[in-house]
């Protein structure tokens, strides 16, 4: 049985209908029998007989709209749920301190707050303006939003010691390689203000 949920305004169906739009609006019965037949197409594409196949469309539950969750907002709200949650008397040890917020607990407070900017936008500028008051920010971590535990895992496992923050020129040869003519990365030498990885 294939059972799919939609919103209907009718519970009639034409199984046989063409797959072509008709001039009829594509909500209520419209929708459901370009469905309908666009589905029959389909299983009789894979050799599968429509006749043979329990299809019901029904309306969907009511539910709310869901929200959008960014990592900032998953983390944010991970931190404030446990900061908030009241302890029992208890005598099993606190889990331990996951990567993420190891990382972002080891910033200034002022570069704490871009983890809780959900808007791209408005992290991207309170960065810009973080990094020109001279504080180090990492691009791909603090803006981009990406995990900052497979980024340095992935950055370590490249031979990266360190990677430069917002304001510093890009790297101009990964570790190991050597052209002539371009700067080779030196890990042992990492410029001031650069991110230690």
């Amino acid at each position: 049985m294939i059972q799919l949920n939609t919103t209907s305004l009718s519970a009639s169906q034409d199984p046989s209908s063409s797959l072509m739009p008709t001039p009829q609006s594509q909500t209520g019965d419209g929708f459901q029998t370009a469905l309908s037949a666009a589905l029959s197409a389909t299983l009789q594409q894979f050799g599968i007989n429509p006749a043979s196949v329990n299809l019901s469309i029904t309306p969907a539950a009511a539910t709310s709209t869901p929200v959008a969750v960014t990592p900032f907002s998953a983390a944010a709200k991970a931190t404030s749920a446990a900061s908030t949650t009241p302890t029992e008397t208890s005598t099993a040890p606190a889990p331990p301190e996951s990567f993420d917020d190891s990382y972002w607990a080891a910033q200034p407070p002022a570069v704490q707050a871009l983890r809780n900017i959900d808007d791209y936008d408005q992290r991207s500028q309170m960065a810009s303006e973080l990094a020109a008051k001279g504080y180090n920010i990492d691009v791909p971590i603090m803006v981009y939003g990406w995990d900052p535990a497979k980024i340095t895992a992935a950055r370590e496992s490249y031979g990266y010691t360190w990677v430069p923050s917002a304001l510093q020129n890009p790297v101009a040869e990964a570790p190991g390689i050597s052209t002539p003519g371009a700067k080779a990365y030196d890990p042992n030498n990492p410029p001031a203000g650069s991110i230690a990885v």
